[in-house]
């Protein structure tokens, strides 16, 4: 298991699981109940609600939805790359049509930002990341309804 954040206060623990590790430990579960106990058990992690929210909140509205051609990082090992859903989760409103960041920018250096953005995560991330902001997700098991069953009161269908 890699380590993605070290602390040095080694009081706390070294380490923090990975949206990607997350949503894998999602896909290995075999019935919709224990799928619905991995979100249960994760349901703190503020970045995994907005992945969440991105994908499957109607009123959430991508600027860019098609997926650029990027360099896809298959060699860094998962939770050692450079950058984390941590990390571009908070900043992904650059992204959403109407927010007052999104409008300072122009779509071409929005598609450059997104480049930017895919090329330092890692693949599982980085293909997270697109699946929100195409609005469709690959992760089996994985639907609005359970997501409200969960973290009722998001948004609304």
């Amino acid at each position: 298991m890699p380590i993605t954040t070290k602390n040095i206060n080694l009081q706390t623990p070294a380490y923090t699981i990975t949206i990607g590790e997350i949503i894998g430990e999602f896909e290995k579960a075999k019935t919709r109940q224990a799928k619905k106990a991995v979100l249960e058990k994760h349901k703190d992690v503020t970045v995994l609600k907005h992945l969440l929210r991105g994908t499957f909140d109607p009123k959430v509205q991508w600027a860019i939805d098609e997926e650029p051609d990027y360099i896809k990082d298959v060699k860094t090992p998962e939770g050692e790359e450079p950058n984390t859903l941590y990390i571009e989760m908070p900043l992904c409103s650059m992204f959403v049509k109407g927010h007052p960041t999104s409008a300072k920018l122009k779509l071409k250096r929005m598609k450059e930002l997104l480049i930017q953005i895919l090329e330092s995560l890692g693949a599982d991330e980085a293909s997270l990341y697109m699946q929100m902001l195409k609005k469709k997700t690959k992760v089996k098991g994985l639907t609005s309804k359970l997501v409200l069953e969960v973290f009722p009161g998001m948004y609304k269908e």
